[in-house]
């Protein structure tokens, strides 16, 4: 009990400590002369978690005026800025945190979000619509007022949906083509003057590109001409939008990603991956790749690259002497032919307030700010200080203004003698191209879209289906999750505080049972049980002049259970019961819910095509149980010998189960590299080359499961618990009997080892059902859905595409499952599991 008591006094201690601690800008506690009833706190989230150091000293800035303004007019309120972690690796496309907020009455204030993703939530109510805010401070005359004619016209288009803004565009970015002139000269890529060419065409690219291919003997690329889905190079979508194709209808109500243009662009990438020896090896070789100053382009592993304007200051930073160009993206040579113009694919940030965000109008004020002049002079300035500090050259991103663009490329770039003349001209090209530029298609299926095109584009490059067929299918299935979105299916909102009373009261008559089952149902047993204590007690020789010592004890009892029951009641029980409930409504976390019956259960066996590629990838990772079961029995059976140090060998075979699981994760990415992984290394020494493992669908999965092997420790220690269990006995009597070493194994050591292979095999199925982290961290699903598993699927329709009824109508499928296939196991038990004690 008093270790209980230290435990929740060492709780409460740190929850003081926490609310006392002061946020970064003096959280709670306001300025001299403020009251702490005028402080209003406005909490941002953005996707580096704590404001940076520029964006740090504005909000500062921004505090200081607000108590400046107080003092002038004490019914202003005074500021604070409070950032936290979002604690997620993408924030778009992961918006798990975002969505819980909102779903539970605490979002942030304020959100600088992938300006992609702002219609798609929009369209679900999850954000404030800003017009009003914009007019009400143009008519007043406000000197900071946003004006949508400054900005980048797709830029603002792009944080709007259905002719209403929901969100102040913050910075904005173009992909350019880089080529590594070195390389250039060499494949003879030059003009009369010896000077390197860049393409400007699509059909100039894939000629570049094969006499920049270069292989090693055994046909492994060394240099690579280039690859569309290297970086942040757009990939398809980038391509797509150098031939005009458009994924979306003009209305957005009609998906065509199988458009002609875009099935012409599918196909040009797949004769561009197969000139390099096609896509697996192209993958493989990617997978060594690593950022920084071994970038494989600064280093001449690859001759030409798409990507963004930012990647001018790596560039500076890791190889400022390297010999590099920069042209606009090529153009289709149907487009080039007909004079178009070049483009580019333009992405970005916006800052946006949450619909139920509590402090609307103040977070209103801070957006207003950061995107004032001077703020944006701040920031530039603020970054530019930092770069130089550590000595070298500042190159500023583009805002989403081409007023303060040019201002910034004029101040830090073509006055500054230090910027190479390579970086001028490509802050110079890339500066062009924005206007031009456009953004993914604004649809409220952006994530679907994004998926389904990726998957696509690996079933067509893998050469499994055809360019048509793969987009054909696709769009099938974005325009289907359109309908769904656009047509949802009719039911009448559900209100839960009827779920809320009606579970309350649940619980009360759960506790009235048991107190009637413990008063009186087990009463005899209860009075048997005490007068046996007494006897007990009075025996020892103990003081009962303090009340009964049974007593005490069941009190006792209750008081050690009591945190688990209500914390079971609040986290488990409650949960538990409202997915039931939701697995029969529509919901997306951001509207209420509707009642649709059964409709979710008909589109998972009925209509949605990823669940049986799901199932089975899942059931093909049941191989790795056996395969397991073999491995840490195998150990513990070596490690029962009676050798010396065999608790240190103990120890360091059962180190990797508790390793953290990223952390290994990680690990074995690079084990698992297929130009300079481990295994591969050493199968080559045997004078065979490695399979592409994570990089290749045949071998995705078997790679996961060998990676599974190494975790084989934890159960090492349950089959030698079993182990020193069986009596030295038995083994003498079969010895005498004339078994030997392999039949003493058949006939004693596994009869007697039925209870721990029925256990181990029972927890290895449950957790192969549920396999999730592997697919999220190491592989996404891919390639070509190998890796798509059932639960992965389920966190994508939940945390990805904002439906939480389906989601939750598959968890229970996946319980269904779970249980019927434990069921059987249980059932077959009692025909081969052998219980000691029987």
């Amino acid at each position: 009990m008093s270790k209980g008591f230290v435990a929740a006094g060492l709780a409460l201690l740190v929850g003081l400590l926490w609310l006392l601690a002061p946020p970064r800008s003096g959280g709670l506690r306001p300025p001299p002369g403020v009251r702490a009833g005028d402080v209003v706190e406005i909490t941002y989230m953005g996707p580096t978690g704590p404001l940076q150091p520029a964006l740090s000293d504005a909000a500062l800035e921004f505090e200081r005026l607000s108590v400046e303004a107080h003092r002038k007019n004490p019914a202003h309120p005074v500021y604070r800025i409070v950032a936290g972690q979002t604690g997620v690796k993408d924030m778009t496309g992961d918006p798990t945190r975002f969505m819980l907020s909102i779903a539970g009455g605490m979002p942030p204030d304020v959100i600088n979000f992938d300006r992609f993703a702002i219609a798609e939530w929009a369209a679900r109510g999850a954000f404030t619509p800003l017009d009003d805010y914009i007019a009400a401070d143009l008519k007043a005359g406000h000197p900071n007022a946003i004006r949508s004619e400054r900005y980048y016209k797709s830029v603002w288009e792009e944080a709007s949906y259905q002719n209403r803004v929901y969100g102040i565009p913050t910075d904005v970015d173009d992909r350019i083509l880089y080529y590594n002139k070195d390389l250039f000269r060499r494949a003879g890529l030059v003009d009369a003057a010896g000077e390197p060419v860049p393409p400007r065409t699509w059909s100039e690219l894939r000629a570049a590109a094969k006499k920049l291919n270069q292989f090693d003997e055994t046909g492994r690329l060394r240099v690579l001409g280039i690859s569309p889905t290297l970086g942040s190079s757009g990939g398809f979508y980038m391509f797509a939008f150098l031939n005009g194709a458009r994924f979306m209808s003009p209305d957005g109500l009609i998906c065509t990603l199988n458009e002609p243009r875009a099935v012409q662009t599918l196909q040009y990438l797949v004769d561009l991956y197969g000139d390099a020896g096609g896509y697996q090896q192209v993958m493989a070789y990617q997978a060594g790749f690593q950022g920084g100053a071994l970038d494989p382009f600064l280093i001449g592993k690859v001759a030409m690259r798409i990507e963004g304007q930012y990647y001018i200051p790596l560039i500076l930073q890791f190889a400022r002497d390297m010999d590099y160009g920069v042209a606009p993206p090529p153009l289709s040579d149907q487009l080039a032919a007909g004079g178009a113009k070049p483009t580019s694919l333009a992405g970005g940030w916006s800052y946006a307030i949450p619909a139920n965000a509590r402090h609307k109008a103040a977070a209103w004020e801070f957006i207003r700010f950061l995107a004032s002049d001077r703020v944006q002079e701040m920031l530039a300035e603020g970054n530019r200080d930092a770069i130089e500090s550590q000595g070298r050259i500042y190159v500023p991103g583009f805002v989403s203004r081409a007023d303060l663009n040019e201002r910034f490329l004029d101040r830090y770039v073509f006055s500054n003698p230090r910027m190479p003349a390579a970086a001028k001209v490509g802050m110079r090209i890339a500066a062009d191209l924005l206007p031009e530029s456009r953004p993914r298609p604004i649809t409220p299926v952006g994530q679907v879209l994004w998926a389904r095109h990726v998957t696509a584009m690996e079933e067509a490059c893998y050469l499994k289906k055809s360019p048509q067929q793969a987009l054909d299918d696709a769009a099938a299935l974005v325009q289907r999750e359109l309908d769904r979105f656009l047509h949802p299916p009719q039911g009448r909102p559900v209100h839960w505080t009827w779920f809320y009373v009606a579970y309350g009261l649940l619980v009360v008559l759960f506790a009235a049972g048991a107190w009637q089952w413990d008063t009186h149902t087990g009463f005899r047993r209860r009075v048997a049980e005490r007068l046996r204590l007494k006897r007990a007690v009075r025996e020892a020789g103990l003081d009962l002049a303090r009340g009964s010592f049974a007593r005490q004890q069941w009190r006792a009892g209750y008081a050690m259970v009591a945190p688990w029951v209500v914390g079971f009641i609040i986290f488990g029980g409650g949960p538990l019961l409202f997915s039931i409930l939701m697995s029969f409504c529509d919901y997306d976390m951001f509207n209420p819910p509707r009642w649709i019956g059964l409709a979710n259960f008909r589109y998972f066996f009925g209509q949605d095509a990823l669940v049986p590629k799901a199932i089975v990838n899942t059931l093909f990772m049941v191989i790795g149980v056996p395969l397991g079961m073999t491995a840490s029995l195998s150990l513990a059976m070596l490690l029962n010998q009676p050798v010396r140090v065999v608790s240190v060998w103990r120890t360091l075979f059962y180190l990797p189960a508790i390793m953290p699981a990223v952390a290994s994760m990680v690990l074995w990415i690079w084990i698992f590299n297929p130009m300079g992984g481990v295994i591969n290394k050493l199968i080559e020494v045997a004078g065979v080359q490695g399979p592409n493992w994570l990089a290749s669908e045949q071998w995705s999965k078997p790679a996961l499961i060998l990676m599974g092997l190494w975790g084989a420790g934890a159960q090492m220690l349950i089959w030698l618990a079993g182990l020193k269990g069986i009596s030295p006995h038995y083994y003498e009597a079969a010895a005498l009997d004339g078994a030997g070493r392999w039949k003493q194994f058949r006939h004693v050591t596994l009869p007697m080892l039925t209870p721990y292979i029925f256990f181990n095999l029972v927890m290895g199925f449950i957790g192969i059902f549920q396999i999730f982290e592997v697919a999220f961290i190491m592989t996404q699903g891919g390639p070509v859905n190998s890796t798509l598993f059932y639960v992965y699927h389920l966190f994508n329709n939940a945390f990805r595409y904002g439906h939480m009824g389906y989601a939750s109508a598959m968890a229970w499928v996946l319980f269904a499952i779970i249980m019927a296939l434990t069921f059987v196991q249980l059932k077959l038990a009692n025909r081969w599991v052998y219980y000691e004690g029987d």
